[in-house]
Parts: structure tokens; C-alpha cells; sequence
């Protein structure tokens, strides 16, 4: 009985560990520190996040068309393009940060029986883009406006390990993955009759292998990033193994691989093996995972500049080994564009770094020449604390260029945000806000120009006023 002791304090000292810095208590089977233990589970947590939540997306939003009978059970909705007829609402959860400006084509794909060929009609004038993530959300293509121009035109998507020859006259995409994601994109214009859309849409064409086999199934009913985010240690990784034997990482992700072994993550085989490590590893390993998470959530509220806005410019859509970032932006707004086809402002604060609510007034104002440089068009979008369209508000849920916003007398611009029109506003600068409750901006600027790329334009700070009513 006198060993009991020992073991509790040891037990009291772990469970605080994240907080006063992990300590060496004693050495795994290979030969890491607790402490080195648990940091690596949290950076092996940063490191797969992206794809084990692109994974859930994909199940999530199978499960979600299976449901409509849109497509058939299994594997039935993978290769096969989904068109979105209509804007996205509050109903819409599957994705955070669904844009207002464009409709949606998007097709999940398998690339491991062979290369798509994707094609597209001539696009007019509109804003288009056809982009193509790889299973760790890095840019693999991005065929639209700014690549292709606006005439027809077609792509040849290829997965890890091609070596047979292109397809002439097509844009070759290589994606490092076998599961891939088609996100496309065309421009609508606010109030506009959508089937001029709809027929360039229809106009799409994927000629691709058939999938290789059954996909896990998804819950309609579940955010994505939640089931992530509630996932044991335990299943988290063997989620993470099991998708790594089908999805390798990169020749510049070695040493993380490497590492992923001493967690027992066996990336060539699929399989997670945790029987090497004790009661107490295996707190530590969760306790890892648990810091990273709170980490990575309170990166998002974190006020990034004098202006409140957070805006990534560079490193955006092609990570690197910079998997921080690239675990942020996956949980902030996953399916982000490179920056040149498109930059995200995002605030969650006013010009004071206080919490936006909805029991204030705000404002945006845009200086004389100072509004959002963009050579297709901006917007500005309200979202709940959670990243997606709130509930219980107007049915708009976004304001920009194509808006016919009414210029100030000095010719600058005020947007108005509050959860009931302010009298002195313009119905048509009005952004209603959720009453009493927390609420994020996102910005877009589709096709920006130098200046915003460059940091020489930013956001302006929102100002707030008086109480709301």
C-alpha cells in the first residue's frame, strides 16, 4: 500500500501537465519522454487534422445526397459531379464558411484506378474556377478565370504514382493523393435568374475509373469538424493510419512520418498498434491531442492585427511543411483557393479587439479609393460563432460590389451591421446580425490585385456603436 501514493500524485501531476509544461516522468518502450510524447501526439494531431476532416466531409456529404437520392449507397456519389442549384442557407452545415458569391460544382474523387478528365464550356465573362484539392487540402490544380481565360478547355487529373503520358491539349493536375477534391466555382450575381448558370454547369463534363471500392459512410446529421473534434485519441489516429496507407504523405513530410511511428501510426500498413504503450502513455498521447485542439480553436479567436483581420496571403492553398497553417485554414474554411484566385479576411473583433455581438451597432467603412481591390468582384459574409450562416436573421447573410451598395457623399462607402436596420442606414448597406449573440466576418476578394496581395490595402477596422435595440 505504500506504492498507492506515489502512483496518484503521478496521476494529479500529468493531468495538469499541459498547463505547467510536460514533465519527464518516465520512458516509453521507444524511447521517448512523456513529455516528448505528448507534444508529438499534439504535432501528429496539427499534422493529419486536414486530412481526416476532408475525409469527414467527403462521408458527411455522400451520406447527405444518399439521403435526397441524389446518389446511391457506397461509393455511388464518388467520380460523379454534384451541382448546386441554389445558395447555400442556414440549413447548410456540412462545410464552414460556404461562400454566397458562386454556385457550386463538386465531385469527390478516387484516383486510384486511374486519371479524370474533367472539361468545361466557354465561360463568357463570369468568375469561374474549377479547383482541385489533394487530401491534405494543398492546391493540386486550379483551372478558371485567371489560368484559362473564358474559352472551353479541359483537365487531366492524375493521382500519386502516375507515369503514363498526358492527355494532349489538357492542363495536367497531379494531386499527391488518391482521394481528391473538384470544388468549382462560377460567378452569380445577386438576385439573377440562375439558370444561365445552370446550363454552364450542366456543360461540365468527369469521365473518370470507377472508384475502387466502398467509402466509410457518413452521419447526415453531423457537422464535420465536430465528429472530428470528438474523436478519442485512439480513433483519431487509427482514422489517420487508415488513410494514410491510401493517401501517402509527401517525400518532404518524412521526419513527421517518422515520428507518427512512436505513436504507433503505421502509415504503410494502415494500422495504429498501441499495445507498446501504458496506461499512462496513452493519457499523455490524449492529453497531447487535447492541447493541440484547444490550441488550434483558440488560434481562431485570436485578434491577428491592428485592424482586427486576419487575412493569409501567403502560403495559402500550398503549405509546405507548414502544417500549422495548413491545420488552420482547414479548420477555419476548408477548400481555400490559392491567394491569387481569391484572399479571406476573416474577424471575429472590432477595431478595439472587442467581440463582435449582435447587442451593438457596427460599421464598416471603406476610405475614398480605399474600397476592396478586386478585378472580379468582394464580398463581405456574417457567420455565427461557429463558422456557418446563422439562424434567425434576414435571409441575408452577405453584402458586396454587385450589391448596388449606396456610395457616401464623399464617395467612400458604409456598411452597416446590426441586428435591425439603423435608421440613417441604406436598406441596401444593411448586413442583419443575430441578436445578442456572437457572430464572424468574412471578407472575399475574387481575383485580388496587387495591393491587397501585397499588405499595401487592408481591411478596415469595424467600428462599434451604440447599444442595438
Amino acid at each position: 500500500m505504500r506504492y498507492l501514493g506515489p502512483v496518484l500524485v503521478t496521476l494529479i501531476v500529468l493531468a495538469g501537465a499541459a498547463a505547467a509544461g510536460w514533465v519527464v516522468l518516465t520512458r516509453n518502450p521507444d524511447g521517448l519522454s512523456l513529455r516528448d510524447l505528448g507534444q508529438t501526439a499534439g504535432e501528429a494531431y496539427v499534422f493529419g487534422y486536414p486530412l481526416v476532416l476532408m475525409e469527414e466531409t467527403r462521408a458527411v456529404m455522400l451520406a447527405r445526397l444518399e439521403a435526397e437520392g441524389a446518389v446511391g449507397p457506397g461509393a455511388g456519389g464518388i467520380n460523379t459531379l454534384h451541382h448546386r442549384r441554389d445558395l447555400p442557407g442556414a440549413e447548410d452545415d456540412s462545410v464552414v464558411r460556404p461562400n454566397l458569391d458562386t454556385l457550386y460544382t463538386i465531385a469527390w474523387l478516387d484516383l486510384s484506378m486511374g486519371p479524370a478528365v474533367l472539361r468545361w464550356p466557354d465561360m463568357g465573362d463570369r468568375y469561374w474556377l474549377l479547383q482541385v484539392l489533394d487530401g491534405w487540402t494543398d492546391v493540386a490544380g486550379s483551372p478558371g478565370s485567371r489560368t484559362a481565360g473564358s474559352g472551353p478547355g479541359l483537365a487531366f487529373i492524375t493521382g500519386p504514382g502516375w507515369d503514363g503520358p498526358g492527355l494532349p491539349g489538357a492542363v495536367h493536375v497531379r494531386s499527391s493523393t488518391s482521394m481528391a477534391w473538384l470544388i468549382g466555382r462560377i460567378e452569380v450575381a445577386p438576385g439573377e435568374d440562375f439558370a444561365p448558370v445552370h446550363a454552364l454547369q450542366d456543360a461540365i463534363s468527369l469521365t473518370a475509373a470507377p472508384p475502387s471500392g466502398a467509402v466509410r459512410p457518413g452521419d447526415a446529421g453531423q457537422r464535420p469538424p465536430d465528429t472530428v473534434e470528438a474523436l478519442a485519441a485512439y480513433d483519431y489516429f487509427t482514422r489517420l493510419a487508415a488513410l494514410m496507407a491510401q493517401n501517402p504523405a509527401r517525400a518532404q513530410d518524412a521526419e513527421m512520418t517518422a515520428r507518427l511511428a512512436a505513436l504507433g501510426v503505421d502509415p504503410q500498413t494502415g494500422a495504429l498498434d498501441w499495445r507498446g504503450h501504458g496506461l499512462l502513455a496513452r493519457r499523455v498521447m490524449g492529453r497531447g491531442v487535447a492541447v493541440a485542439r484547444a490550441r488550434l480553436a483558440e488560434a481562431d479567436r485570436q485578434p491577428p492585427g491592428p485592424q482586427g483581420w486576419r487575412t493569409l496571403t501567403q502560403g495559402l492553398g500550398e503549405y509546405g511543411t507548414n502544417y500549422a497553417l495548413r491545420a488552420g485554414v482547414a479548420h477555419i474554411g476548408l477548400g481555400a483557393n490559392l491567394a491569387a484566385d481569391a484572399i479571406y479576411p476573416n474577424t471575429t473583433r472590432d477595431s478595439a479587439g472587442r467581440p463582435l455581438t449582435g447587442d451593438h451597432v457596427y460599421t464598416l467603412r471603406f476610405e475614398p479609393g480605399a474600397w476592396p481591390p478586386a478585378d472580379a468582384f468582394w464580398s463581405v459574409t456574417l457567420y455565427d460563432a461557429h463558422g456557418f450562416l446563422p439562424h434567425g436573421v434576414d435571409g441575408r447573410h452577405a453584402l458586396g460590389d454587385r450589391d448596388g451598395l449606396a456610395a457616401d457623399a464623399d464617395g467612400g462607402l458604409t456598411l452597416w451591421i446590426a441586428p435591425e436596420r439603423p435608421a440613417d442606414a441604406p436598406d441596401s448597406n444593411w448586413l442583419p446580425a443575430p441578436a445578442g449573440a456572437p457572430f464572424a466576418l468574412t471578407a472575399r476578394l475574387y481575383a485580388p490585385r496587387e495591393a491587397a496581395l501585397s499588405g499595401a490595402w487592408i481591411m478596415p477596422g469595424v467600428e462599434r456603436g451604440p447599444a442595438s435595440r
